[in-house]
């Protein structure tokens, strides 16, 4: 109890700054404006500050345009433009650190004369695939280690002491993750490729954002955790598992979609608690299965049975807690990506749970009888623990892709549908809750969009958002908000957009102060 009020009080004096994904409210000039003159510079409002980290400006043929470093500070950007002569679209893209260290980005449009009738093409991107399967091998490897490492110093502390050379080999391991979770981070901030690496303004962009500032509260967490094994002293090693716990749990709450969610004097707290109950809970199973081998094994059995209840009990409260400030609605569960991968993790952790109240009720009280079928018994179930929490942890590491559906700038992920361009035919998208039918005029420009219900009737909404992206065309996500016309039906102008593969495309449908819907699709321009 003492280590989880020391945390609240460090959380209760740590500044409530509102971390979050940056979001882009106002452009100067305007996205989709058409000028008479060329602007000198250009002007981007965020909602926080944010730290750019990559810049291009596509001309109407398609080059690439010399762009000079960014100015301004904090969350108004100033961009200065070079000459521009050409008459016809441009299309500047943008990407950038927001304060939870997540990269967002953008895709502005503006036009010198006349629109372009043949679009900009960017060029192509440097691979994201592979990027985004490292950053979350990554992830899973640095959240493994820092689990097992804190959860054993907390063992160790709770338990009759024993030196476990393999923590050391797992806080070593937990180190070089660490490492290169940060250099994966710099160049997802740069899309930038893997010879990147050899670049200062890789570390530079990566260095920069609060994600820094977490992956260094994990190694401390980690040295904590290894002054915890080389001690013999009571104290000493009691204070170091403690500071290990609150490190963890402060790295995690640092920077990441749950720690950013409103109200953050709720979210910080509860992720901080939740992250350290489930350290000292699955971080210390390894040590409990390697200790009812030794003679002194039934004594630290006894110890964890007596601790654990309450620390489980806080895991799934603060648990419970997050699951309320990032869902939006139940149906989330199986509707939103980050739903989807909670409701996977929820299903382990129910199956982890059953386990081990199995151990619990069936095989604790027999072992510490001195049953030694019970304690071969125990002892393998614990293993397959050990399979099931890392299964959990990696389910987790999948939320670095997903952010939740109450965040401001979710990002959307295309739904694999293969849809004709909505000229000749209007393309239907639907779920159980809405169909839209959009309509674009021949030059692609003119989108005219109807929401109607499952039964038919148009349906009244309150905003209406499109977006558009193609990653593998280094193309950011294109926005444009509605226009609602008088006959019910909602229409916006898009700049002409190359034939490049499938764009990603996601309506964002407000319908009131508590209700949004998104409909996602592939779509072929």
């Amino acid at each position: 109890m003492s280590i989880l009020t020391a945390l609240l009080l460090c959380l209760a004096a740590w500044s409530q700054a509102a971390f979050g994904h940056a979001v882009l409210v106002t452009t100067d000039p305007a996205a989709g404006a058409v000028l008479d003159r060329a602007p000198a510079e250009m002007r981007l409002q965020f909602n926080e500050p944010v730290g750019i980290s990559t810049l291009a400006l596509l001309g109407p043929d398609g080059r690439r345009l010399p762009l000079d470093k960014p100015q301004g500070e904090g969350a108004q950007v100033r961009i200065p433009l070079p000459p521009l002569s050409a008459q016809g679209t441009y299309l500047l893209t943008w990407r950038a650190s927001s304060a939870d260290g997540h990269p967002v980005g953008g895709t502005l449009d503006f036009a010198l004369g006349t629109p372009s009738a043949t679009p900009p093409v960017a060029g192509e991107a440097t691979g994201p695939l592979w990027r985004a399967a490292a950053i979350w091998a990554g992830r899973l490897l640095a959240l493994v280690c820092l689990i097992a490492a804190c959860g054993a110093a907390v063992f160790r502390a709770a338990a009759p002491p024993a030196r476990d050379d393999w923590v050391r080999r797992v806080i070593g391991v937990g180190l070089a993750a660490l490492f290169l979770n940060l250099a994966l981070h710099g160049l997802d901030l740069l899309d930038a490729p893997l010879g990147a690496l050899a670049e200062a303004d890789t570390w530079r962009a990566a260095l920069a954002t609060p994600y820094a500032g977490s992956l260094g509260l994990a190694a401390l967490a980690l040295a904590a955790a290894y002054r915890a094994q080389d001690t013999g002293r009571r104290l000493v090693l009691r204070l170091s598992a403690a500071g290990s716990l609150i490190l963890l749990g402060l790295s995690v709450a640092n920077s990441g979609h749950a720690g950013t969610a409103p109200p953050q004097w709720l979210s910080r707290p509860a992720i901080a608690l939740h992250v350290m109950a489930a350290a000292a809970w699955l971080g210390a199973l390894v040590p409990l299965a390697r200790a009812l081998r030794r003679h002194a094994g039934l004594q630290a059995l006894a110890r964890f049975s007596r601790w654990i209840t309450p620390v489980v009990a806080l895991l799934l409260i603060s648990g419970l807690a997050l699951a309320v400030l990032q869902l939006a609605a139940p149906s989330d569960l199986w509707r939103a990506p980050y739903g989807r991968v909670l409701s996977a993790k929820l299903t382990l952790v129910l199956a982890l749970l059953a386990l081990a109240a199995g151990n619990r009720w069936r095989l604790t009280a027999p072992t510490l009888s001195g049953d030694p079928d019970a304690a071969r018994r125990l002892a393998r179930s614990i293993r397959v623990e050990v399979v099931l929490a890392v299964l959990i942890l990696g389910v987790v590491s999948l939320w670095r892709f997903t952010p939740p559906p109450r965040s401001l700038d979710a990002a959307p992920a295309a739904a694999g549908h293969h849809m004709n361009s909505g000229v000749k035919s209007p393309l239907a998208l639907s779920n159980d809750q809405v169909l839209a039918w959009i309509r674009r005029s021949a030059d692609g420009s003119e989108w005219t969009i109807e929401l109607a219900t499952p039964e038919g009737k148009p349906l009244a909404a309150q905003a209406l958002t499109v977006m558009l992206d193609n990653p593998s065309a280094g193309v950011e996500p294109l926005r444009r908000e509605a226009v609602h016309r008088p006959d019910g039906a909602w229409q916006l102008r898009l700049p002409p957009l190359p034939d490049v593969g499938f764009w990603q495309l996601s309506l964002d449908i407000l319908i009131d102060d508590f209700d949004r819907i998104t409909l996602r699709a592939a779509l072929v321009l």
